[in-house]
């Protein structure tokens, strides 16, 4: 496939648009995404600690706008040296790459995705290509189009998986555009390959420094050899990254050389020994699982009452269950004529919709619908 069918591909649509209004491609993605409820409500999401205090520790927004930032300086430095890349799509892919993640983060996705094992289980990534299809900017007229993105942005969006281990990566096939996210590969642009490693340098290096704030003894206690060769800073621990993928990447592949792989796996077991299975998170952990399922339990109930006649959801008196209805009103035509028949009866459909509108909230607003569902109230 030449050059220019490639393009064409990557940026295929839903739906064409034949006026961006002074913008590329991949620059109206990025302000698609930037503008969106679900980008805002980044703010209220936990990156790794819940119910931090201080304002500087990271929340899901701050840790993608860092993603789509070292993304960007990469792919610029690539394309300097000759590699065909996009550093506005790689800010498009990093800026939205956590769209679909549950409120409290892993904790949250960890819940539903036991209690929605009907439907096929919760995965944050896949999530995030549904929020970008289906869930954002629903509209009555038209077929659900979502934002719109273009298939390189979905893909990556789809494919980021910063969990992974692999830390060489080469670009995949070019899938079909609603064939996206119907493999389990890697991103099939060379931007989308950039994202998967730069989340992984975003969190790490983040974590640290997060997790300093609250105990200082943890920076103090950073391998020996992570820290004589990087340093102990996160922008020395990004720095290091950045530089060791533009020195030994390609056109082929995205890679950190072998020594620098091997500092990422210490760091990376470093932070879950010290950090994410620290037995303070873990005791947390425990009661938001806690609160998410008897929240989604309690709205399984409501909609297996209340099914679509949205009336009664706006005359109950619980604000979360208004918001649920308002919810389930702008979606009634994805979820009731175009998804109706996906699902082989109405529990599993409502089974879909809860987990949807569960996994938009942000940490406050589900905490706010505990409380006032389930913790009496005086009446004055």
């Amino acid at each position: 496939m030449n050059t220019q069918n490639i393009t064409r591909k990557l940026t295929s649509r839903y739906k064409n648009i034949s006026e961006l209004g002074y913008r590329t491609d991949f620059e109206r993605d990025y302000t698609a995404i930037l503008y969106s409820h679900s980008f805002r409500r980044l703010r209220h999401k936990t990156q790794v600690y819940f119910f931090a205090q201080s304002e500087h520790i990271s929340t899901r927004l701050d840790h993608s706008l860092y993603v789509a930032s070292i993304s960007s300086i990469i792919c610029r430095n690539l394309f300097e040296k000759g590699v065909r890349c996009n550093p506005t799509l790689a800010m498009a892919i990093g800026l939205g790459h956590d769209l679909g993640h549950a409120p409290f983060g892993h904790s949250g996705e960890k819940i539903l995705n036991e209690l929605t094992q009907e439907i096929g289980g919760f995965k944050h990534e896949q999530h995030g290509l549904r929020i970008v299809d289906k869930i954002e900017k629903p509209s009555a007229e038209l077929p659900v189009i979502g934002l719109n993105l273009t298939l390189a942005t979905r893909d990556g969006i789809v494919n980021h998986c910063g969990e992974s281990n692999e830390n060489v990566l080469s670009p995949s096939d070019i899938p079909e555009y609603n064939d996206v996210g119907k493999r389990d590969v890697f991103p099939c642009s060379i931007e989308g390959c950039v994202v998967r490693l730069s989340d992984k340098i975003a969190y790490l290096g983040r974590d640290v420094e997060d997790a300093t704030m609250l105990k200082p003894k943890i920076e103090l206690s950073l391998p020996a050899r992570v820290s004589s060769i990087i340093g102990h800073k996160n922008g020395e621990i990004v720095d290091y990254f950045v530089k060791d993928i533009i020195d030994n990447s390609s056109e082929d592949e995205i890679k950190l050389s072998k020594d620098a792989s091997e500092l990422m796996e210490v760091l990376k077991q470093f932070n879950y020994e010290n950090i994410y299975n620290a037995r303070e998170l873990q005791d947390l952990q425990e009661q938001i699982e806690y609160l998410i399922k008897i929240t989604y339990e309690k709205l399984l109930f409501i909609i297996e009452n209340y099914e679509d006649n949205i009336q009664k959801y706006r005359y109950n008196r619980f604000y979360c269950i208004k918001m649920f209805g308002e919810f389930i009103s702008d979606r009634k035509k994805l979820y009731f004529s175009e998804e109706a028949d996906i699902y082989s009866d109405s529990s599993k459909l409502y089974l879909r919709i809860v987990a949807d509108f569960i996994s938009t909230l942000s940490d406050r607003f589900i905490i706010q619908a505990f409380s006032e569902l389930h913790i009496p109230k005086a009446i004055i």
